[in-house]
């Protein structure tokens, strides 16, 4: 018995070190990540924004530890100003966009929610 479970301890040791031969994609560089108010809102059906200098926005920015793109996430939640369209049921949009930073341009997927009631999300993850 005290050999088998010094042979599955070797084993996990083994294991262990192992899995972090040849890893390069862990970068020790922290993400950049901004919270604020302010962000963009869908006012028409037809795609018409507004400013909305209420909404709640987040985002994460990563390099790796060569200052290489990594990826970028945003996140906004805030409420439709009075007078905007409002769907009858629970709006939801899906599309693929580019938007240009000060190092480069970035493509991902952005969505945005807005339900009966006004209220209103979107957020966009790089690819």
């Amino acid at each position: 018995m005290k050999k088998v479970s010094s042979i599955i301890k070797a084993l996990v040791v083994i294991g262990i070190t192992l899995s972090f031969i040849g890893v390069n994609s862990v970068s020790a560089t922290r993400a950049i990540t901004e919270r604020g108010t302010g962000c963009f809102v869908r006012v028409t059906e037809a795609g018409d924004y507004l400013y909305d200098a209420t909404c709640t926005a987040s985002d994460v920015l990563k390099f790796d530890n060569r200052g290489n793109f990594q990826f970028y996430s945003y996140q906004d939640h805030g409420q439709l100003p009075e007078g905007s369209w409002l769907p009858s049921k629970a709006y939801r949009n899906t599309f693929e966009a580019c938007y240009a930073f000060s190092f480069g341009v970035v493509c991902g997927t952005a969505t945005e929610t807005i339900t009966p009631s006004g209220e209103y999300k979107s957020s966009f993850k790089s690819h």
